[in-house]
């Protein structure tokens, strides 16, 4: 036999109250601000603009380059130019170079994309949304590529996504195929030193981090971070910094050392696509 509760009526109005806190209060989410950062008149605005701007620039670029060399993908120009929007701290912007990538692209532009993006949300602190995104991943089909370029940035941002994951062990593997692509060392040599002092391999580390900071090949900003972390981490035992100062350090400095690459066609499509960036 059925028996109805009876609740105060005193409780009545508490319940009421408390239900609209509830409501009232609360932060947004991560998917919540997510949302408002890709659905804004400015979102908007600058995807037209880049839809619409990097595909003539594309085409003029493939046809005034050698014939031996392989043509660009627009969606790997999307893909750097929101590589410099997340550097320059702009993730509206690199979201939405991120959507055009995965809408422009091929199962190897669309596995980029979500990298991409996943980086963009561990720059605003959403850590399970950036994971969420990096799980996404996996149902996206691994790519291989047999142009240097896209496999370039294809382990640049593998290695960076891999970085704000903070597993470096990883992240290492990825630079590794990144310099095999460039001539760009510093930053396996970096990734090593600091998953050695993750795994509390301290001296260990710290002579890898001496060697490098020594290291005429690495650019002299990385040359005096080095230095001041070596002495933090000499003085607090085994202090590798801010869980964003290492990936921040390293997508800045890449982008630069990018434009020196002696690859010369990785060098001179990232001088497009960030000559592109500043008309934009």
């Amino acid at each position: 036999m059925f028996t109805a509760k009876i609740y105060s009526p005193k409780l009545i109005p508490l319940f009421f109250i408390a239900l609209l806190w509830c409501a009232c209060s609360g932060e947004k989410t991560q998917q919540e601000q997510y949302e408002d950062a890709t659905s804004g008149v400015r979102f908007n605005a600058y995807k037209t603009t880049s839809g619409a701007a990097l595909g003539p620039a594309v085409r003029l670029y493939n046809s005034q380059k050698a014939d031996s060399l392989p043509p660009v993908d627009p969606a790997y120009a999307h893909l750097l130019l929101g590589y410099g929007w997340t550097v320059s701290g702009k993730p509206t912007l690199a979201f939405a170079e991120a959507d055009l990538a995965e809408e422009a692209g091929d199962s190897t532009a669309q596995y980029l994309a979500t990298s991409l993006r996943a980086i963009g949300m561990y720059e605003q602190g959403w850590d399970s949304l950036a994971r969420h995104e990096s799980q996404r991943q996996k149902l996206i089909r691994k790519p291989g590529s047999d142009a240097a370029y896209e496999a370039a940035v294809f382990y640049m941002l593998m290695g960076l996504m891999k970085a704000y994951e903070r597993d470096f062990a990883q992240s290492k593997f990825f630079w590794a195929g990144f310099g095999n692509e460039t001539q760009i060392h510093w930053p396996y040599k970096l990734t090593d030193a600091i998953d050695d002092l993750q795994q509390n391999r301290l001296q260990t580390g710290l002579t890898k981090l001496k060697t490098l900071s020594q290291d005429p090949d690495v650019p002299p900003a990385l040359q005096q971070a080095l230095a001041e972390q070596i002495t933090l981490i000499e003085n607090k035992g085994g202090d590798v910094n801010s869980r964003l100062f290492w990936p921040k350090l390293i997508s800045t400095l890449v982008l630069e050392q990018l434009k020196k690459s002696s690859n010369a066609q990785l060098a001179s499509i990232v001088q497009m696509v960030e000559g592109l960036r500043e008309k934009i």
